[in-house]
Order: structure tokens, then sequence, then C-alpha cells
């Protein structure tokens, strides 16, 4: 009786371990050119944004254009602070390095705003910068909810 009992707790103890351990969640997928699009159909701007060409992106950006395999980019007329972009890199550690340039972006554009359009400045204290593997995402928007949603 006793072994009976005592295999009985341990089958309980073993399921009841193996009940917590849940499956391990993926990966958020890395950002592609279309993720792009996806943006732009949202409600995340207030303004039609135009397309920027990519060598001209690269060097708005400072990013190197022989690292750069994809690009995506849009920005205001200049009306607004709100830009977006999506940028695939050779590697990663282009897009980290790519990063800090964009931090820069950020943090000038905040400043050139302050005088300029100060009700622009809350947008850019809430851009979107996220690296993932060898792609890069960059947001200034009028509405984040969309962006949140294409993070999850």
């Amino acid at each position: 009786m006793k072994k009976l009992l005592s295999v009985l707790l341990s089958a309980g103890l073993f399921f009841s371990l193996t009940a917590c351990g849940g499956k391990e969640a993926d990966p958020p997928r890395d950002f592609t050119t279309a993720d792009a699009q996806t943006l732009l159909d949202s409600s995340a701007f207030s303004e039609p944004l135009e397309e920027i060409d990519r060598e001209i992106a690269c060097s708005l950006y400072e990013l190197d254009p022989d690292q750069v395999s994809e690009a995506a980019v849009y920005g205001s007329t200049g009306a607004t602070a709100e830009e977006l972009a999506v940028f695939v890199f050779s590697d990663t550690d282009a897009a980290d390095d790519a990063k800090t340039h964009f931090e820069n972006r950020i943090a000038n554009r905040t400043e050139d705003m302050k005088s300029y359009l100060p009700g622009e400045v809350p947008k850019l204290e809430k851009a979107v910068l996220e690296v993932r593997g060898a792609t890069l995402l960059f947001v200034v928007a009028n509405d984040y909810a969309p962006v949140e949603e294409l993070l999850k």
C-alpha cells in the first residue's frame, strides 16, 4: 500500500510540474518593407506621407547605402514631424549601428521642433525605434495604436 501511495504521489508531482511548463513564446519576427505599407494604410499618420528615395534616405539618416539591402522610407511634407522607415541591413551589426543614427535624428528633430512646430514634439517623444535582427523600424506617428499592434 505504501508503494502504491508513493507511486501515485510521484506521478501527481510529475504531472503538476510538467503542467506548469508552457510553450515558449516565439521570438518577434523581423520587420519587412511590407510593414511600412501596413502602417501607411492604417490610421497612424495625420497626413499622407511622401515616399523618400533609398539613396536620399540613406543620406538623411547618415547610413552606409552599401549596408542597406532594402528600404521603405516615407516622410511628411513639412507640416508634421511624422515619418516612417523600415530598413533591412546586410547584417545585425549594421542594424545595431544604425540605431544610433536614428537616436540622434530623434534628438535633433525634437530640438528643432521645439521652436518651429512645438505641437509636434510629443510625437517625437513617443517615437518608436526598434531593431530586430538585421532590420530596423522607425516611426514618428500621430496615432501609435497601429504601431503597437505591429510590434506584437
